[in-house]
């Protein structure tokens, strides 16, 4: 199994780290984890087509995680995808997706109806929602959803990938959470998200001290992931959808391992992770 990382950054825009999602791959399986800005851009970099993802896993619906799901299927079409897309997530998806398609319609018909392509079935997606916990199989992945805590948001999922022996725990974005740190025990690699303490100044309008504390709030900081993996008894920790995207990347590493006892790997755009 190998882990890519497609986008590492935050909703602000920074052109080496673009909005998060992840690839997860094996002989078999190919399976996308939330559709940020650039996602096609960053698939197509890794050479792989939209027309051969098997599925496609939201964390949840926050615009930095969904904003290119409807660029990722319109370029699958035109990529000839010809199976409909397979699209898991929480609650509000199905009407998420609803919305996004409608949108696009009078646009997407006149298409269909000039450039007579062989198949539409990309744009007729399956949409499972999660409930608290289960499992899903795709090919031979087996996923595991689990409710993690992004409050306000009511709806966040972390996820577990297992194949063969081996564990793949993403975060999705949490505060810290036990849920997370009891399904993400012993994974051979867990991908977590971070909010790196001591980097943001703050401004008399758009980063006021609430603002900062609010979104410190509902992130996990770069001054507690650590102590997070080390109770996960994760093997790897690679750290994800860094907030902000430019910090000292030294005073990083040496925070997390002072509490996780091993260095931590900085996720970059396009770096891959053999599990």
């Amino acid at each position: 199994m190998e882990l890519t990382l497609l986008g590492t950054g935050c909703p602000k825009v920074d052109y080496r780290r673009f909005g998060p999602s992840n690839l997860i791959t094996s002989k078999k399986t190919k399976i996308l984890v939330d559709c940020g800005s650039g996602v096609t851009q960053r698939l197509d970099q890794a050479k792989i087509s939209t027309a051969d993802i098997d599925a496609l896993f939201l964390t949840h619906l926050h615009s930095d995680h969904v904003v290119d799901l409807y660029q990722l299927i319109i370029s699958s079409w035109h990529s000839y995808r010809v199976n409909p897309w397979k699209i898991f997530g929480p609650k509000g998806t199905k009407k998420f997706v609803s919305k996004i398609m409608d949108a696009w319609k009078d646009e997407r018909n006149l298409r269909i109806k000039y450039e007579s392509r062989a198949s539409i079935q990309a744009f007729k997606p399956i949409i499972k929602e999660f409930n608290s916990f289960g499992n899903i199989k795709i090919k031979d992945i087996n996923v595991q959803y689990f409710e993690v805590d992004h409050k306000p948001v009511k709806h966040a999922f972390g996820f577990n990938f297992l194949y063969k022996k081996k564990k793949l725990t993403i975060s999705g974005d949490t505060r810290p959470c036990e849920n997370l740190m009891k399904h993400a025990q012993k994974a051979d690699v867990l991908l977590h998200e971070v909010f790196i303490d001591g980097e943001f100044k703050e401004t008399t309008k758009m980063r006021t001290k609430k603002t900062l504390h609010n979104v410190r709030n509902y992130h996990t900081p770069s001054t507690i992931v650590g102590k997070v993996a080390k109770l996960t008894r994760c093997k790897k920790l690679v750290l994800t959808h860094l907030v902000p995207t430019k910090f000292n990347e030294n005073k990083l590493k040496k925070t997390v391992k002072f509490d996780f006892g091993k260095n931590p790997i900085i996720g970059n755009d396009l770096m891959k992770i053999r599990i």
